[in-house]
């Protein structure tokens, strides 16, 4: 049961999430006075951007699931892989994987990206709240997080559509990760 409702809220966040771009084909990378904003204003940015283009990643979901587009399994564990080696440089948020076996995290990741992006069901890990809880996340770690899964994505020759959806998967979820006082935002 729990796979299931995994797997429909990352697939709801796929469809109704923020991505980095405005139109259906135009791809916007956020300038330098766009990360000049403060991080509350860039997630409520990246919130807006994702309902506007809701519909269109929605029928890329449709068509090919980003499981398939993310290269299955191997594409997958490829990929968080690379997001975790990006994390352990980044000095905004390194600190939070202090303790952290980095390739059991890059394969846990890697389930719940499989099971929520429309391949088989394999993640049965605890719920995002749960795992993140203790690490009182903050929007500026969220956008920090986010710009290591973008560049991950383009270190690995992913479009920008695919990148698009995967942070808009992100953002529709960062209520579950974002935590204040210990609950969900």
């Amino acid at each position: 049961m729990r796979n299931r409702i995994l797997s429909l809220v990352l697939i709801l966040a796929i469809g109704s999430g923020a991505a980095l771009f405005t139109g259906e084909a135009k791809a916007q990378t956020p300038t330098a006075s766009a990360n000049d904003a403060s991080p509350d204003t860039q997630v409520m940015a990246l919130e807006s951007m994702c309902a506007e283009t809701s519909e269109a990643r929605a029928s890329r979901q449709s068509q090919k699931s980003l499981y398939e587009r993310l290269g299955k399994e191997k594409g997958i564990h490829n990929l968080t892989e690379e997001v975790v080696r990006l994390h352990l440089k980044n000095d905004d948020i390194k600190h939070l994987l202090d303790g952290v076996d980095s390739d059991k995290l890059a394969d846990d990741v890697a389930l719940f990206l499989i099971s929520g992006t429309g391949g088989p069901s394999v993640y049965d890990g605890p719920s995002l709240t749960d795992s993140h809880r203790h690490m009182k996340l903050t929007n500026a770690d969220f956008m920090a997080a986010g710009r290591d899964i973008i560049q991950a994505m383009k270190n690995l020759g992913y479009e920008q559509n695919e990148i698009d959806d995967l942070v808009c998967a992100f953002v529709g979820l960062r209520g579950m990760v974002v935590l204040a006082d210990g609950s969900a935002n």
